[in-house]
């Protein structure tokens, strides 16, 4: 299930695994995502802003459908 778009900043991603981690703004979890899920640019570095939803599963959360803010 998917959740409406919220904001946040890149704190890393690693290109050659496709990883990494987003901090939403106003909160102090961090939200792992996959590469296959960044929208609209090949990729995004760590302390850009962006916009995402989460996906929640039996076992965990997820940012999905990445894009720059």
């Amino acid at each position: 299930m998917r959740s409406i778009l919220r904001a946040g900043k890149v704190v890393s991603f690693d290109p050659a695994q496709g990883l990494g981690v987003i901090a939403p703004c106003g909160s102090e979890e961090h939200v792992p995502f996959h590469a296959q899920t960044v929208r609209f640019v090949d990729s995004v570095e760590a302390g850009q802003l962006v916009i995402y939803a989460i996906e929640r599963t039996d076992a965990a959360v997820r940012a999905v459908e990445v894009r720059p803010a």
